[in-house]
């Protein structure tokens, strides 16, 4: 019998809620981005300056590499990041599962387009 965790109480950056479609695509093993791979369209559910927590139509496992891409407002250019999911639960009432993700510094220059990103959010 597996037990619900609440990832809330683990959080260090405030978490704006927000349904956003974005996409990611799971590496490989080594590094990798699989050549069979294909990219997952799923929606946010909430976000922070670290990280974000999504629906996923399919389980991701925890560790796994992403590379995130996340439609910016023109819809001419994604915003390119990379994030680990640091857990993954079935998604209660849902269908699909709640994945954690934690942001890696890909680029300064991406980092500072996401925060300003999530400030936006949060000051609608």
């Amino acid at each position: 019998m597996s037990e619900a965790v609440d990832y809330a109480e683990r959080r260090e950056h405030e978490r704006v809620s927000v349904v956003q479609a974005i996409f990611l695509e799971v590496e490989a093993g080594g590094g990798r981005r699989q050549s069979e791979s294909k990219v997952i369209r799923c929606e946010t559910v909430d976000v922070s300056v670290a990280g974000l927590r999504i629906l996923v139509p399919e389980s991701i496992d925890a560790g796994s590499t992403v590379h995130i891409a996340v439609p910016m407002s023109d819809w001419k250019n994604n915003l390119e990041l990379v994030g680990e999911a640091k857990w993954c639960q079935d998604a209660h009432g849902k269908s699909g599962y709640w994945v954690g993700l934690e942001l890696k510094d890909t680029t300064r220059e991406n980092m500072e387009k996401w925060c300003k990103v999530v400030h936006q959010l949060g000051a609608n």
